[in-house]
This record gives C-alpha cells, structure tokens and sequence, in this order.
C-alpha cells in the first residue's frame, strides 16, 4: 500500500470519527436544551429542580469534555446553541434564587455561550418583573429590574463582530426588552402612588 493509500485511509477514519461525534454532539444538544427549558419553567414557578438542574450541568459537562477532543464541534451549530441555552437557565436560577451573576467560569463554559446566554436571560427576567407586578409585589419586580437593567448595560458593552460572535441582534432585543419593561416597572410606581 502506497503513502497516498495510507494517507486516503487514515483521512476516511479521521472524518468517520469527526462524523460520529457530531451526531453525539448534536443528540447530547438537544437533551440540553430540553432540559434547560423544564429548568427556567421550574425557575419561574419558583421551584429549584435539583434532578433536572444536575441532569442539565450533566450533559453540559460532557459536551464541554468533547468539544475539548473534537473542538469543531463548539464553533457554530447545535453545540453553541445548547450551551446558551444552558447559560441562560443556570444565570436565570441564580439570579432568582442566590441573587448572583455566574461568570462563565463558574459555569465552566466558553466566553461566547455565555454571553449569549446573559442577552437571553433578559427575556426571561422580563416574565419574573411582570410576574411580581402581577401580584403587586413592585419591591422584587424592582429589584430584578435593576439587575436585568444591569444586565443589558453589560452586554451592551461588547463590540463583537458576527463573525465572532453573533451578539448583535441579541443586544439589540434585550435593549428593547429593558425599555418595555422599564415603562412598565414606571406605571406600576406611578399606580401604587395613586
């Protein structure tokens, strides 16, 4: 067998492999992001759901360790998505349950998911702030405004091209996020001093 042959093999096996961690990658995504989303839906009923919470940092784990072998994998696609995803509903429990921020380290995820994943989270305290007005509850839809409001702010820092990472669309929505929620959060003081 010639050089060429060899090499013919070898370059076959190499995108066999790459393939079959793709489709892991891709099954292992879409668990995260389901699970993800049975997390906030917990987080907004108010309710810490420890199995599905453990299951989640589980699976981000293990994405995480593969995309350290194939790094590939991490660049684009199901892979940034789901640890978004991820990012957003850790960030959302904290924010609501401990009153913290999780850096991406403490998450243990790249830089970008977790940007990502702060833009996003705007949408979601925006449902907890008109949540708490609902109830009339204006001192904790006020405070989560202050940190969605702090949020956005820091996001809106980044001056990051697309092709870096796809921030902009995502400022640009959380930016309206925080002003519909701000004149909401203005009425609702507005009322209560009526």
């Amino acid at each position: 067998m010639s050089e060429f042959e060899k090499a013919l093999i070898s370059a076959a096996d190499r995108f066999a492999e790459a393939e079959k961690s793709r489709e892991k990658a891709i099954r292992m995504s879409r668990e995260i992001i389901r699970s993800s989303k049975r997390v906030i839906h917990s987080a907004h009923n108010g309710q810490i759901d420890n199995v599905e919470t453990e299951k989640m940092k589980e699976l981000a784990r293990a994405l995480v360790s593969d995309i350290k072998e194939e790094p590939s994998l991490g660049c684009a696609g199901p892979a940034s998505d789901a640890l978004s995803e991820y990012a957003e509903a850790v960030i959302l429990g904290d924010i609501i349950f401990e009153n913290r921020i999780p850096s991406f380290e403490d998450l243990s995820i790249d830089e970008g998911s977790w940007i990502l994943g702060l833009a996003d989270v705007v949408g979601e305290l925006r449902r907890v702030v008109l949540k708490k007005l609902m109830t009339g509850d204006l001192d904790t839809a006020t405070s989560v405004f202050e940190t969605m409001e702090y949020i956005v702010q820091s996001v809106l820092m980044f001056d990051v091209p697309d092709a870096i990472i796809p921030l902009r669309r995502k400022q640009d929505i959380a930016r309206g996020v925080m002003e519909r929620t701000r004149s909401d959060v203005a009425t609702a003081v507005v009322m209560s001093k009526i």
